[in-house]
């Protein structure tokens, strides 16, 4: 089966090594899920976060020549868009805050 990136699966772990582990994937064929694509915080221990057998959903960052990358973290142009957005909303209201706190400055000096 040919898998698209940015495409979700779903597969049994079915090895762990110190880099990664291997996900035999539903559909046929197997990934693999590079450490640092683990969790967005630091893993140490591999084999502590994950085990042989567990069911994963992942979704396909790359598929080169049959070799399926796997990632369990968000898609990162969408954590960006959305931090963007977050960010513009906080300047918004502090701009707004700071504005107001001018504007009343102002009537006071007349």
């Amino acid at each position: 089966m040919e898998y698209k990136v940015g495409q979700s699966v779903s597969g049994t772990v079915s090895g762990i090594t110190d880099y990664g582990v291997f996900v035999q994937l539903e559909n046929g064929g197997t990934g693999m899920i590079h450490i640092s694509k683990l969790s967005n915080s630091f893993v140490s221990d591999i084999r502590s976060f994950i085990k042989r057998g567990e069911t994963v959903t992942a979704t396909v960052i790359s598929n080169d020549n049959g070799k399926i990358a796997l990632s369990l973290i968000e898609d990162a142009r969408l954590n960006k868009k959305q931090d963007f957005e977050s960010m513009l909303s906080s300047f918004k209201s502090a701009s707004d805050e700071k504005l107001a706190l001018f504007n009343r400055d102002k009537k006071r000096r007349k």
